[in-house]
């Protein structure tokens, strides 16, 4: 099956704004490269030279890229969409179309996908590689395939770090927005008794199930595709994991305050720095305690405790 790939160059303000309209149009995976977060990573941190592109960290504009079914006819709504994105920022935004091929998908991840640590535990081992576990480390089998969610983003290293540090075992879990089930697997693997994932995603509930079973999880995570906001309502359980964006993480917020108990946590991530007020003031509004925030580039994640 081929995909069509369509990618918005634009500025930085506006990157959370049109990552939000694909994920809203249930996209198979959403990418953004940011040569100016690059930048600034590359002054901090030792790098190879090759691995990245020239001609992609003298670029000033952000480009967002995301993935759809060929048979999906979603170019008309992303246009409206983006009339809005302009009308409310002042900017311009260029769009691009192209295919790929799901051979070629697979094999651009297993030529740069390699295992790497996460915290103090985790482990994350793409399928198709071979790695022996060291006393303490928790292995999380992942193959992504097109969904979001593979641990290099800092959103999902934020919640891999936040499970790590405060899941100690027997807790019930919602993970709102699923994706590649990666986080489902690693709270389960740390402890936790059963997790509920959902996402809106079909591609992503699919590559979720598989992950599961890859883990043999299948008797301790369900996987269902659908709104995640309105499949919080009535639920009961002790953390909610929520790797989305700002938008849908404030709105999360009020329907995740009658599901925790007293003490229950909210992680939330992918919220870009601007974002971060307005996701902390929706926290205190809703009874949030903050107990830690992370922050990576432009990125920020955060660890919310039910008063």
């Amino acid at each position: 099956m081929n995909w069509k790939e369509i990618s918005v160059l634009t500025e930085g303000v506006c990157v959370e704004a049109i990552a939000g309209i694909f994920h809203r149009l249930g996209s198979g995976g959403v990418v953004i490269e940011d040569p100016q977060g690059a930048r600034k990573y590359i002054n901090k941190e030792p790098w190879v030279a090759d691995s990245v592109s020239p001609d992609f960290l003298e670029h000033n504009f952000v480009v967002v890229k995301a993935y759809f079914h060929e048979d999906r006819q979603v170019l008309d709504e992303i246009y409206s969409c983006l009339d809005v994105v302009r009308e409310n920022f002042g900017i311009e935004c260029k769009v691009y179309i192209d295919e790929v091929r799901d051979e070629d998908w697979e094999q651009n991840w297993k030529k740069y996908y390699h295992t790497f640590k996460v915290g103090e535990r985790l482990v994350i081992k793409p399928s198709w590689e071979e790695y022996h576990a060291e006393p303490g480390e928790v292995i999380i089998e992942l193959d992504p395939g097109m969904a979001f969610g593979t641990g290099i983003h800092a959103s999902t290293r934020f919640c891999l770090k936040f499970i790590d540090k405060y899941i100690k075992g027997g807790e019930t879990i919602i993970d709102a927005g699923c994706g590649s089930g990666i986080l489902s697997i690693g709270a389960v693997k740390l402890g936790a008794q059963s997790v509920f994932g959902m996402d809106v995603d079909p591609v992503a509930t699919i590559v979720a199930r598989e992950n599961i079973e890859l883990n043999g999880l299948q008797d301790k995570i369900e996987v269902y595709e659908g709104d995640i906001v309105e499949n919080l309502k009535g639920r009961q359980a002790d953390m909610i994991l929520a790797n989305i964006t700002a938008e849908l993480v404030n709105m999360v917020i009020p329907e995740a305050a009658p599901v925790l108990p007293v003490g229950g946590y909210l992680f939330g991530s992918g919220i870009v720095d601007s974002r971060w007020p307005g996701v902390q003031k929706q926290l205190e509004k809703y009874g949030f305690e903050i107990v830690e925030v992370l922050t990576d580039i432009d990125w920020v994640g955060v660890a919310a405790r039910k008063k």
